[in-house]
This record gives structure tokens, sequence and C-alpha cells, in this order.
């Protein structure tokens, strides 16, 4: 291929994203620093510790358990995590501190958790001790409390609107939570008779798809020498909820079903499956134990919402399948939420349509 062809695809893939990037830049709505939602893959750290006789298993999003019963925390790159995270304030202590990469990310995630451990980035001019960052610059801000509630919300109103009980349910969040996190939404909804809608529908469906952080959690890489459709039946057999490239194309997208990420809550013991250990390219499924668990209350049926698998998508890689597959999806969460909207307040609009 010419090269002069390879950068016109280029460019018509950068344009085709760029409502993506826009809406991250000049979103105003949350405040989401660097590093939120953020999922790191800790395949290669299994592979390597049970190389050297630690064998461990995923107990949580950020931490392992030994075969000795040993714990250890999985310092991970989320900016906002505190010693008390995970632990119901009860300040829990792991056996072993475990820093997948070498990522600044991680290390900071250490420091906020452990205020009398100090951290210097020479190169950087950065130091970092009680919990904080004590000198250099830093683009770190605060995340927006609740901000995963509001982006569960945000993509509850912009398909279903519903009063907040409503809500609530849909997305598996207690109603007070629901409540303390509905204001952040501001001006973009309003409340109706029958309950919350958008003021703009496409609009809340393009920043809930968009400005989305990430599920954030670890991810584990698998591949097994079967069909895509028979690993997805055995996994959602396991309570798993799909997404990536076979949950698009269940929704109508035509995209080659050939990769899948299976949300759990617990994760599944893939080699007793019959699954190998693979690298994120030749992977056929990508197992995700998801910090905002929202991703698995709030499924409907045995796939991630499409807000969740355009997320997927978007960030697996720029491939044209997938920027295809991307719009596709935000073409149909507008053509949803419109339909939904008219068949909430004209409930017999939709009787005698063809199809």
């Amino acid at each position: 291929m010419r090269w002069g062809v390879v950068l016109k695809r280029l460019v018509r893939l950068m344009s085709d994203r760029q409502w993506v990037r826009t809406i991250r830049h000049e979103q105003s709505m949350l405040s989401l620093p660097f590093g939120l939602g953020y999922t790191i893959d800790i395949t290669e750290t299994l592979t390597a510790l049970a190389a050297a006789g630690l064998t461990a298993r995923v107990e949580t999003f950020d931490r392992l358990r030994f075969d000795d019963g040993r714990t250890a925390l999985l310092a991970t790159p989320d900016p906002t995590t505190t010693v008390t995270d995970g632990d119901g304030g009860e300040g829990r202590v792991d056996d072993v501190i475990l820093l997948p990469g070498g990522s600044e990310g991680g290390v900071l995630s250490l420091v906020r958790r452990y205020p009398d451990l100090v951290v210097v980035n020479g190169k950087r001019g950065r130091v970092w001790a009680d919990g904080r960052q004590l000198s250099g610059t830093s683009m770190q801000r605060e995340a927006t409390p609740g901000w995963r509630t509001v982006f569960a919300i945000a993509r509850a109103i912009a398909i279903h609107g519903g009063g907040s009980q409503s809500i609530a349910d849909r997305i598996g969040i207690p109603l007070d939570v629901v409540r303390a996190a509905m204001p952040a939404l501001g001006t973009h909804v309003f409340f109706t008779p029958i309950g919350w809608e958008a003021a703009d529908r496409a609009a809340l469906c393009d920043w809930a798809l968009a400005a989305y952080p990430g599920v954030g959690g670890i991810r584990t890489c698998w591949r097994r020498d079967t069909t895509i459709d028979e690993q997805a039946d055995q996994l959602i057999a396991l309570g798993g909820v799909m997404s990536d490239r076979w949950a698009a194309q269940q929704s109508g997208v035509l995209v080659p079903p050939d990769r899948l990420t299976a949300f759990f809550a617990e994760h599944p013991d893939m080699q007793a499956l019959g699954y190998e250990p693979a690298t994120m390219n030749e992977a056929t499924v990508s197992v995700v134990i998801p910090q905002d668990t929202t991703v698995l209350t709030g499924a409907e049926g045995c796939c991630a919402d499409d807000f969740i698998t355009a997320h997927v998508l978007y960030e697996d890689s720029w491939v044209a399948a997938n920027t295809d597959a991307v719009n596709g999806l935000r073409q149909l969460l507008h053509f949803k939420s419109d339909l939904a909207h008219d068949l909430r307040w004209h409930p017999g609009s939709g009787e005698g349509r063809e199809g």
C-alpha cells in the first residue's frame, strides 16, 4: 500500500475520532484527572509470579491472593485511591505491596495510601510525602466524588429516562447515592411528571460515551482455540458480562466479532476452563475485574450496555474496524434514545411501524 493511501486513511481515522477527543478536552461537567478509570493488564505479572514460585489469583480489582494465603495490594494508576479504599474504613493491611509496572501513576497510588512513604522523581523534580505532592509541577486534580455513579445515571437517563428510584434499580445503586450524585449533571437533565429527561439527548449520549474515563480495575488476557461464540457462551454461563467486538455485533454493528472482553465480579479460573495466558494482541478473551461495578449491575442481559462497549472499542486500538464500530454504536445510541423518548411520551407512537 502506498504511503499516500496510508496517510489519507490515518487522516480519516483521526477525523472520525475527533469528536471523542474534543468532548474529553472540553467537558467541564466533572473533574476527571489523568489515570482515572485506567485498567492495568496483569497477565505477564501473574505469569512471572508463577514462574518464581509465587502463584497468585485475582481476588478483587486491586488485590491478589497467593497460594500461601498472603494478600498483595496492586498499586494501580488510580490517582484518587486512599488507604481506606475497599476496606470499609478499617485500615486493612496487606502482606505484600505489588507494583505491576514502573509507571509514576502506580507509585503515586502508594503515596496516597501510605502517608509515611516518600517518593522522589529526580528527573522531573517532584517530591511526594504525607500522602500528597510537596514540590514540583503536577497536572493532578481531585476527581469529582461519585463520578462513576454520575456516568451510570447519565447513561440511564439518556436512554431510559425515569424517576430516581427507577434509575437506582436499573443501575444497581442505592437511591440515596443516586440522589446525591444527580446534582453533578446540572442543567444537562431536568425533571418531568414522568421522571428525569436529558436536556439534549444526543449531547448527553455523546458525553457519557466520550468523557467516560474507563472501568478501572485489572485485566488478564487469554487464548483458546475454539470459536468466539463458544467462548462467549461459556463465560456468560459463569456470570460474565460481555463486551468488545463480539458484543458490538450482537447490537447490530457490522464489525468482525473476533475479540471478546468479559467483565466479572470475581475472576474465573481460566486455565481450568482450557485457556492459556496470551498477549493483548494474541488474546481471544480479555477478562476484566472492573473497579466501576455499575458495568456489572447496570448490564441488561449478557452484554454490557453499548456505551461501555463503545469505550472498550475506542481504547482498544485505532484500527478502522474499531473506529467504524464506535461511530456505529454512537448512531445506535442516538436512535435508541430518540425512540425510547418517543415511546415514553407517546406510548402509541410505535404501533403500526414496520420492523
